[in-house]
Order: C-alpha cells, then sequence, then structure tokens
C-alpha cells in the first residue's frame, strides 16, 4: 500500500523501507505491575512480559518480585506466606529471600542448600504509589537506569485520581492510540473531542531526544517518553493546572495494562471528586478500547509502507521510528517472549 507521507520541513520523517519486526520482543524498562495499596501482607502475582511474577513486602515494608513458581516443585509461591527470612512457599516451606536465594528448607535443616534451589529476583521500586518492577534477573549483576517519572506525579500541589485498564492488544498499538490526534473527534466526540475540529490544524511536534515526542495541539501539550509513560499538560501553565498520566506495560504480546492518574491542583479537598475524575478517565479509555483491540495486524506493521500515513500521523511515524531503531540495535537490551508465553 502506497502512503502520501513525504519529507517535509513539517515532519522531518522519510518513508522508509522493510525493517526488522518481531511481536514477541519488548524493551527492558521499568514498568509498573501494582498499585502500592494492592501490596499488603500477602504475596501478589502479576504477569509482565509473558512470565508471572510475585510481589511482596519483607517485614521491613519493601517490595521485591520474584518469579511465581517455587523452584522445587513448582508451587504458587502468592499461596505462601510472609516471614522474617522471606517468602515462604506453601508446600514444602522452602523460604526465599529478596534476591531469590533460598534460605530456608525445612526437610533438611541440616544440609547445605543446592544453588539451584534459587529463585530469578527482579529489582522493584516503589513510587508515584505504584509498584516498578525492571525484568532484568538480579542474579545478572546488572544496574537498572533510574526510573525517570514526570515531576507532577511527585508533587504534593497535585491531587491524583488513579485509574487503569487492561487491553487486548499489543503494546505498540496502545502507545499510538496516545499520540493520535486526529481521533480525537470520532472517538471521543461524546467526551473530551466535543469540541475539537475533525481537520487538524494546530498540531505541532517535536523530537527533544531520541526518546521523546512532545505534541502541542490546541491548548494541550503531549509528551512521550519511550518505551512506557506519556504526560498530558496544559500548554500554558496556570495556578489551576489539569494533567493525565498513563503508563503502559506490556503483560504479553497480546495484552497490555494502562495504569493513570488525572491530577489536580484544584478542588483538592472536594470529598467524591477524585472518584469522579477517575470515573471519567476510564470512561475515555473504553471510548479508545473496542477501536485499539480492533487493529490489524496486532503490532505495529514492520515496515511504514504497509499503512497509509498522512501529516496528522507524524507523531506515530516518529513512534514507529523508534520502535523499529530499538528492535535493530544490538545495543538496547531486549526481552523476547517464548511462544508459549514464557520468557527464557
Amino acid at each position: 500500500m502506497s502512503t502520501i507521507i513525504e519529507e517535509t520541513p513539517f515532519l522531518g520523517l522519510q518513508v522508509q523501507d522493510r525493517l526488522p519486526s518481531d511481536e514477541n520482543v519488548f524493551p527492558v524498562a521499568w514498568y509498573a505491575v501494582a498499585w502500592s495499596r494492592e501490596l499488603g501482607t500477602t504475596p501478589v502475582k502479576r504477569r509482565l512480559l509473558g512470565e508471572d511474577i510475585v510481589l511482596y513486602r519483607d517485614k521491613g515494608g519493601r517490595v521485591h518480585a520474584l518469579t511465581a513458581y517455587c523452584s522445587h516443585r513448582g508451587a504458587d509461591l502468592t499461596l505462601g506466606r510472609c516471614t522474617a527470612q522471606g517468602l515462604t512457599c506453601a508446600y514444602h516451606g522452602w523460604t526465599f529471600d529478596g534476591t531469590g536465594e533460598c534460605v530456608r528448607i525445612p526437610a533438611h535443616p541440616e544440609r547445605a542448600i543446592p544453588e539451584f534451589a534459587r529463585m530469578t529476583a527482579y529489582a522493584t521500586q516503589e513510587r508515584a504509589n505504584l509498584i516498578w518492577v525492571y525484568p532484568e534477573a538480579i542474579s545478572k549483576n546488572v544496574t537498572p537506569p533510574p526510573l525517570s517519572l514526570f515531576p507532577e506525579l511527585e508533587d504534593d500541589r497535585f491531587a491524583l485520581s488513579p485509574y487503569e485498564q487492561r487491553w487486548q492488544a499489543h503494546l505498540t498499538r496502545v502507545v499510538e492510540s496516545v499520540l493520535d490526534v486526529a481521533h480525537l473527534a470520532f472517538v471521543h466526540k461524546r467526551t473530551i473531542g466535543k469540541r475539537v475540529s475533525e481537520a487538524v490544524t494546530q498540531m505541532a511536534f517535536t523530537v527533544p531526544d531520541r526518546d521523546s515526542i512532545d505534541i502541542e495541539n490546541g491548548g494541550g501539550r503531549l509528551l512521550y517518553r519511550f518505551p512506557q509513560q506519556w504526560l498530558l499538560r496544559p500548554s500554558q501553565a496556570s495556578s489551576a493546572e489539569f494533567i493525565n498520566y498513563v503508563t503502559f506495560t506490556p503483560i504479553d504480546r497480546q495484552e497490555t495494562m494502562i495504569y493513570g492518574y488525572a491530577g489536580r491542583t484544584f478542588a483538592r479537598r472536594i470529598p467524591g471528586l477524585s472518584q469522579i475524575f477517575s470515573r471519567y478517565s476510564r470512561r475515555i479509555l473504553n471510548e479508545d478500547k473496542m477501536i485499539v483491540e480492533s487493529q490489524h495486524p496486532r503490532p505495529i506493521p514492520e515496515a511504514l509502507r504497509m499503512e497509509a500515513h498522512v501529516p496528522a500521523d507524524a507523531p506515530q511515524v516518529r513512534f514507529r521510528q523508534r520502535w523499529f531503531e530499538f528492535l535493530s540495535s544490538p545495543n538496547e537490551p531486549k526481552v523476547m517472549i517464548k511462544d508459549g508465553g514464557s520468557r527464557p
């Protein structure tokens, strides 16, 4: 299929020939996997990049993440309990600390614990009331990069109304949906697109650095950071600010989790207002959900020429270029999900 997008001063982009693509390959990055409030004294299971992981808090309240199934007989560790030594399996009482090391085998207290008893453990952080996991095994001695968040998420001036949704869609399609300005007047015509013109005449976008896309459209400024964060803030600062934030987590190649915040600096103490903002945000996501889940192919195509593009699609085209750069680069850490769903 031919495309009408050409290199122009506005786009600064060219149609590219066929590039590598693989719906099973994802960036290694900090991904949100749960709200802080969801993890108390009982272990919790989540799925990240095709693998089930178990989250638990140690006695000091720190969060740890291990592969979810015991290295002894494969029992689900979320059935276990947190102890002073770590996470104890419900089946035979094997206990694992936050690094994945097995520290106790009750059946043989006098014997040395074998090396193969250990579990795979992952680095975690708890910020902005979310639990983040870095999907590179701690045992590989890899130092994760800093988790860079938009400052509004940790700014006490903002009241943050949380929301979430799970989509049956590939990460790339979900990311593109929030970079798409032209769909607002159609998909969101009863909500945020009610007063938006069908003609895209005011959009301008820049690429501040390799991993960022900055879009201005009307009174809003959309900021995207590769691969998993997006923020909408007003183009002009004011005393009464409203923001919307989302972060994307690939559950596997078929599903993506969206965690979000609607933030405001006004009317912070009005009872029930945060719940109203959360419901409204979920409503907007629902308007997108059916459309994005219907897209084929499931991930973005492996070549720009395989779908038509117009100038309004420029931010999405830039995202595709960055995604293809990631797939092609031998230096960017990757996770590959096997056909059966589990990572190697």
